[in-house]
């Protein structure tokens, strides 16, 4: 009987691994869709629907070691309105990212990049707050 009682919690161990792959796959999907849908309304300047677009991707549930791709998705898209002279839209959708990450790396890793938005447009003192707040964050991750 215990021997049955072990099949039956490897069999939903793997059932639920199963279900967290499908899930995963679904929003590593839909974040695809949603990158290329917020990259389309910069380029075509859009810039009032952004944030709401950007925010389907940051609201999405990632696991753990996929958080990175937050980071990314934040670096690439704040890059692209910077380029557009979108700033404070830059700035607000990397808050967005900050929101949906939880490691301290990840963090600092989104703090950095709104220093350097910062140092680019000239706010020295803005983009000394956000690189002092990347390194104690950075001190204090494991």
């Amino acid at each position: 009987m215990p021997h049955l009682f072990a099949l039956l919690i490897l069999s939903l161990s793997l059932q639920a691994n199963l279900v967290d792959s499908q899930s995963w796959e679904r929003s590593r999907s839909v974040a695809e869709s949603q990158h290329e849908i917020v990259m389309l309304l910069i380029r075509g300047k859009a810039f009032d629907k952004v944030l709401r677009a950007s925010q389907e991707i940051f609201s999405l549930r990632f696991p753990y070691n996929q958080e990175h791709l937050f980071v990314t998705e934040g670096q690439i898209l704040s890059g692209a309105l910077y380029d557009h002279q979108q700033y404070e839209l830059a700035q607000a959708l990397l808050d967005q990212a900050l929101r949906a990450v939880n490691s301290n790396n990840s963090k600092a890793l989104l703090y950095k990049e709104k220093a350097y938005l910062c140092k680019q447009e000239g706010k020295t003192d803005e983009a000394m707050e956000f690189f002092e707040k990347a390194v104690e964050l950075e001190k204090s991750a494991p």
